[in-house]
């Protein structure tokens, strides 16, 4: 393998780390926003969908960054089972591991992210139906109790 090859390798390999590094980042986003929403901390949610979307943003530049290492290495559209079976003993023996430490980041994100999805969904339905009863949540994430028709948002004044 020449320098110049193996330089790229280097850099690929990098790429893949830091991939690995900003879906343990999300990950660990989700957990705090599945806390939060199980909690009833609402006003955290807002943060972290914040910090979600700028490592989603950071993720997509890794991901064009390994996209263009990858085309450079040869591998342009190649999965990264395909990236291994093409690859030489020795790319093989510093690829796999970084691979299989992505793939287990990424299975924990999906995990993170459904779980968040449930628990989120379940608090949509509480507010939902809080809503239908004339109830609603507090800056504190507690139910206040129905208003009263003459606490409606619209009074008569002229009565």
């Amino acid at each position: 393998m020449n320098q110049t090859t193996q330089a790229t390798l280097q850099d690929y390999i990098q790429i893949i780390r830091n991939l690995t590094a900003a879906a343990r980042q999300i990950t660990r986003t989700e957990e705090i926003k599945t806390a939060a929403a199980s909690e009833k901390r609402h006003e955290l949610l807002d943060g972290c969908i914040q910090e979600e979307q700028a490592l989603l943003l950071k993720l997509r530049g890794l991901e064009q960054h390994r996209t263009q290492l990858q085309k450079t290495l040869g591998w342009d559209s190649l999965t990264f089972r395909q990236i291994l079976a093409a690859a030489s003993p020795e790319q093989c023996a510093l690829l796999a591991p970084v691979f299989q430490e992505l793939d287990q980041q990424m299975q924990k994100l999906q995990n993170a992210r459904e779980g968040a999805e449930r628990v989120l969904n379940v608090r949509l339905r509480e507010i939902k139906h809080y809503a239908q009863q004339g109830t609603s949540y507090n800056n504190g994430g507690g139910v206040n109790p129905p208003k009263s028709p003459s606490q409606g948002r619209i009074r008569s004044t002229y009565v």
